[in-house]
């Protein structure tokens, strides 16, 4: 016997494809960096549900860019929909927060006229079954050929009616007809344009979690971090001034805590020009003054690392 059930909400939707070529992207030890944007893109194909789900919970209310399989994302669906049945609790929320995922550069002012890795999906629900065994046949050598009345068993008396009743002992013959319980579909559910679960590819866009999503990620994943709150996430926060700027200008940095820090220059090709800073930072604000004579005209990027965070400024040089 099969019976259908239905989730009451999604849990990952991740609309649109991304066309940026992995391949080209420069290997580091999350997987690759891209050039273009100046980003990390982590490698899950190499990874286990629990690992991924690990990376994405640090990675609450920030930018995660990820290389992944199709199949992944199935199995990380699957185990969150066995896991939101099984759940008793009410996982509604006062708020409900967005992590944006940037798997490709096209998000942020990143173009490309390449076609997609992947054609786009989107999937309308999914249906968890559970299964009873139930068996075609029968032993007869193991089923009784009648149904017996104990001797003592005490029948009602009909002495109002002029009827007497003795107590013995009977059988009653006969036969088991076994006739098989058809599935049961609650609700129907269409897939629709799925992708082949043998392909790799990027995605590009939002990653939109629903509070039962986070909750389940929390609850999974308990002791990883301690945030209950997006609004409670410490960034760190980088601001250049002046800008535009000629030959010189000023990072102002806002760290959340102290730490070991990197701060890069890139072009907007995604070209590194030099190392700003490498070293500890304090918490709170600290100032680097930046040499720029010797830039030529146009944008770059700063990207500060600081203990798996990472902030972006854009500035210009006149």
């Amino acid at each position: 016997m099969y019976r259908t059930k239905t989730p009451h909400m999604k849990n990952i939707n991740i609309p649109e494809p991304c066309s940026e070529d992995w391949n080209e992207m420069t290997p580091n030890e999350k997987g690759a960096f891209c050039q273009k944007c100046a980003l990390d893109v982590y490698d899950f194909t190499n990874k286990s549900g629990n690992e991924i789900r690990e990376i994405l919970t640090l990675n609450i209310g920030s930018r995660v860019c990820g290389h992944i399989e199709s199949k992944q994302l199935i199995e990380l669906n699957s185990d969150f929909s066995a896991w939101r049945l099984d759940n008793k609790q009410s996982f509604q929320r006062a708020w409900i927060f967005t992590l944006f995922v940037v798997f490709g550069m096209t998000l942020f002012s990143c173009e490309t006229d390449e076609a997609p890795v992947v054609d786009h999906f989107q999937q309308i629900g999914q249906d968890i079954l559970t299964k009873t065994e139930l068996s075609d046949s029968l032993d007869f050598e193991n089923v009784s050929d009648g149904v017996s009345v104990p001797k003592d068993a005490e029948l009602p008396s009909t002495d109002a009616k002029g009827v007497t009743t003795q107590n013995h002992q009977s059988t009653l013959r006969g036969w088991v007809d076994y006739e098989e319980e058809k599935p049961r579909i609650i609700e129907e559910t269409s897939i629709i344009d799925y992708p082949n679960e043998d392909q790799y590819y990027l995605f590009d866009g939002m990653m939109l979690m629903s509070p039962d999503y986070e909750a389940f990620l929390r609850e999974t994943n308990d002791g990883i971090v301690s945030v209950v709150n997006s609004d409670e996430i410490k960034k760190i926060v980088g601001l250049v001034y002046p800008n535009p700027a000629s030959n010189q200008t000023t990072l102002k940095v806002n760290m959340p805590s102290q730490g070991k820090a990197e701060i890069e220059l890139f072009g907007l090709n995604g070209q590194k020009v030099r190392t700003i800073y490498n070293g500890r930072i304090p918490k709170g604000e600290s100032e680097y003054p930046i040499d720029l004579s010797d830039l030529e005209t146009g944008s770059y990027l700063i990207v500060i690392y600081s203990n798996g965070n990472k902030e972006t400024v854009k500035f210009s040089k006149m």
